[in-house]
């Protein structure tokens, strides 16, 4: 990992940290984890933006020497020596659950899409928008499915808020065994009919049934005071993608996500 400065500002950005020595503003956000991109405008303020604030967009725009605006993108760089020229280059940085960032250059701005690399963004109908990544986990219990997603991606087990959501985790499944499935947000209960009044999700975004539709819905046989919500292969009553299950049986894998802040 390195920075590169170049003269510039930031166009659109919120949630910035600040900074109280200007003179190092590039140096510490080197040194901090979290620290995408540092910006120190002409006044001699220091700004530190970091993913862990899963901005929805920043926008970056070069300037001229004579504005005296500096920003330093954290990248990785190969070998032991700065590029001739950043105009080409390809800034990305790597966090530590091992995901990628990636700016996009558009003539003479960058801008850093909320996602991370191969993460798919969502903007649902009640305005929020969010990023999520199916995960293939051999023998996923249900009890340890929560605290993979944050301990291993530093994200949420997610819920499926739309039709549209499900199946495109169920176009990402690795087997076509019929009930082979990933765990998601959401617990309701099928006694042994589901009663929707009862759905609960905990990722803290998702809300409503609308991707639990007559026939995206498989309710099966129930019969549980909780039943835990999974996206399945299901190729015996298409165009269903989603069921309850009970938690016994372990999952193929999980799907995480987060949501995007603007």
């Amino acid at each position: 990992m390195k920075m590169i400065q170049i003269f510039g500002k930031v166009a659109y950005g919120n949630f910035p940290g600040t900074f109280s020595r200007s003179s190092k503003c590039a140096s510490e956000c080197f040194n901090l984890n979290d620290c995408i991109l540092s910006w120190r405008p002409s006044n001699e303020s220091c700004y530190h933006y970091s993913y862990l604030d899963q901005p929805e967009t920043i926008t970056v725009v070069e300037t001229g020497r004579e504005e005296n605006s500096v920003v330093a993108f954290k990248t990785i760089i190969t070998g032991t020596t700065c590029p001739i020229s950043y105009t080409d280059m390809e800034f990305k940085m790597t966090i530590p659950s091992d995901d990628t960032y990636s700016w996009k250059k558009t003539g003479n701005s960058w801008s850093l899409n909320g996602c991370r690399d191969g993460w798919t963004q969502f903007d649902r109908t009640n305005g929020i928008s969010v990023c999520m990544k199916a995960f293939e986990v051999t023998y996923l219990k249900r009890q340890d499915a929560p605290s993979w997603c944050s301990t291993q991606k530093n994200a949420t087990m997610i819920g499926m808020a739309s039709v549209e959501e499900s199946q495109w985790v169920h176009d990402q499944l690795h087997s076509t065994y019929n009930y082979y499935g990933y765990w998601v947000d959401g617990t309701l209960t099928c006694l042994p009919t589901c009663d929707f009044s009862t759905l609960n999700y905990t990722d803290g975004f998702t809300t409503g049934s609308a991707a639990l539709t007559t026939t995206n819905f498989h309710m099966g046989e129930g019969g549980y005071q909780s039943m835990y919500l999974a996206v399945a292969t299901l190729s015996h009553v298409k165009p269903a993608t989603m069921l309850p299950s009970s938690g016994n049986s372990p999952a193929g894998g999980i799907v995480c996500g987060y949501q995007l802040k603007n």
